[in-house]
């Protein structure tokens, strides 16, 4: 990798987060994407990693994204909420959902590639006040070029908030989908289980508790 392409990534990137994958022990389903489901009491769940495709393209550098379906084939409705769901970690970490209103931070997405520019400004970062700013580390050297098109994203993004999994009862014989937006995960995690746990909207009983195994990566 050249030197350029090296700055690049550790300027504007921020460096690489960590990736979620199935376990081998994880039941897949047929299918792109590798979707990973977990069943019990007629309650179907499905977690699919790697899923998101919206705005901020970069969201896996604050949050870890999965794309949840919930499939209802009991008696009775279910609850729906974040925090049911979790990510625990083979050490006893827990890494609850948040709501999309609970995530907080700034992505900072990429702007066009450095060949396509002139030699300018190359780092973005904020003062105090929150401001942009933009200023060259290697001002005296005419072979560093880069393009400070990178920008800020605030969290949470209208996607961000439309795509999320619904908060609702979840009536028999129906299915819900959408993501759920846990804390960003280190890498020496190692492994993870997401567990649903599933209450019955009526009667706060508990229905059934799902557990599907990743690994981090």
């Amino acid at each position: 990798m050249k030197v350029l392409e090296w700055l690049a990534l550790i300027l504007v990137f921020g460096g690489c987060a960590a990736q979620l994958r199935p376990a081998p022990t994880a039941q897949i389903l047929p299918g792109p994407g590798q979707p990973a489901t977990a069943e019990a009491a007629g309650v179907r769940v499905v977690a699919q990693v790697g899923a998101w495709r919206a705005y901020p393209a970069r969201l896996d550098g604050v949050a870890t994204p999965i794309l949840v379906t919930v499939d209802n084939q009991s008696d009775v409705p279910l609850r729906i909420r974040p925090s049911d769901f979790a990510l625990v970690s083979g050490d006893g970490r827990r890494f609850v959902a948040q709501a999309p209103s609970e995530v907080h931070g700034a992505v900072v997405e990429p702007g066009p590639p450095v060949y396509a520019f002139p030699r300018t400004y190359v780092v973005s970062t904020r003062d105090g006040a929150g401001r942009v700013l933009l200023y060259e580390p290697f001002p005296y050297d005419p072979y560093f070029n880069y393009y400070p098109g990178s920008t800020w994203t605030e969290l949470p993004t209208g996607d961000m908030i439309q795509l999320a999994l619904p908060e609702r009862a979840l009536e028999p014989r129906t299915n819900v989908a959408g993501f759920l937006y846990f804390p960003k995960l280190a890498r020496d995690a190692g492994s993870v289980d997401l567990t649903a746990s599933l209450i019955d909207a009526r009667t706060s009983a508990p229905v059934a508790t799902l557990t599907i195994p990743f690994v981090v990566r």
